[in-house]
This record gives structure tokens, sequence and C-alpha cells, in this order.
């Protein structure tokens, strides 16, 4: 069982790996893309992601169900496979194994838990009405942030989604109406 204090503390660390993952669009900016502090604030926000990324399952999982939290899995499991890809090219600037098998593999199984995630977790958080329809909104303006021809924008846009369902949860300002939403009264707890 997770208690209410343990959703809110995980929601105040999705607020944090959203603003870490912030920090990846100013350090691509100033110092180029896979520059040196980037790619710490991209490896940070990947481990952040990993853990606290369950919290977005866990305050609407019976709205969402196994979808969801296959969903939520398959982003948790991309963000820590892209960490020792980002651990790599912090510690060889030029990475001569791009090419091998377990690089492709990783990147790829990496990319479509990300990236798959980001596209069935705002249809399914619209679906359950728990959220905000804001928060939807910036998981949206995420995935359409990918189309922009400046690609180190698209981390800004990530770690805002974050912030804003972080806030959420943190916050209290889920909607009332859900059966697995968050009592700040502390009286009830809220399991998978």
């Amino acid at each position: 069982m997770i208690t209410e204090r343990m959703i809110r503390g995980l929601g105040l660390g999705c607020i944090l790996a959203g603003i870490i993952r912030i920090g990846m669009t100013p350090s691509s900016i100033m110092w180029g893309f896979n520059s040196t502090p980037e790619l710490l604030f991209g490896l940070v926000a990947c481990i952040f992601m990993g853990y606290v990324s369950i919290v977005l399952y866990t305050v609407q999982s019976k709205e969402t169900g196994v979808l969801g939290l296959i969903t939520v899995l398959g982003i948790m499991i991309g963000n820590t496979l892209t960490m020792p890809i980002l651990w790599a090219f912090l510690h060889d600037a030029n990475f001569e194994n791009e090419t091998s098998l377990v690089y492709s593999v990783t990147q790829l199984v990496g990319s479509i838990g990300i990236l798959g995630g980001a596209v069935v977790l705002p249809i399914l958080t619209w679906r359950a009405k728990v959220f905000p329809r804001w928060v939807v909104g910036l998981m949206v303006l995420m995935l359409l942030s990918m189309a922009l021809p400046w690609g180190e924008w698209f981390a800004f846009f990530w770690g805002l989604s974050y912030v804003g369902a972080g806030y959420c949860i943190w916050a209290g300002k889920l909607n009332r109406h859900s059966s697995s939403s968050i009592n700040y009264q502390g009286q009830r707890e809220v399991g998978f």
C-alpha cells in the first residue's frame, strides 16, 4: 500500500525531475548538443523519472487499469535504459560503440518505452479525468514539440509536463471524483 504522504512525495519528485529535465534545454543552447552539462541534466532527470513516474499511474490506477500500468512501466524502463547511454556519452565524447548491438537494442527499447508511453499516457489521462485538462495539454504539447526544428526544446516541454503533473499530485489538485485520488485528510491509503 502506498500512503498519501508517499504519493505527495513522489509528486514532489515529479516536479524536481521536470525541473532537471528542463535544465537540458538551456544547457544545450549555451554549451551545445551532447555537452557535458546537458548530458548531466539528462542523466539525473532519467534517474528521477525512472523512479517517480509510477505515481502517474498510482493516482489514476483504477481509471487507467492494466494499460496504464504497462504505459508507465514503459516510461520508467525507457528512462532507466537511457541512463547507461548518457553515462557512456559523459565518459567518452566520441562514443565509438554506437554501432554495437547492446547500444542499438538499449536505445531502441528505451525509445519505444519513452515515446510509446508519451503517446499513450495523454490519451489514458484524458479519459481518466483525474488530472486537470491543462496537464494533458502539457503532455500533448510535449509530443508536438518533437516536430520543432530546434530539438533542444523537446526536453523543456517534457520537463514542463512532469512539473505540471507533479504539482497537481503534490498540491492535491486532482479531480475528487476519482476513486483512487488522494485523500489529504490522512484517513486512507491508496493501493496499486
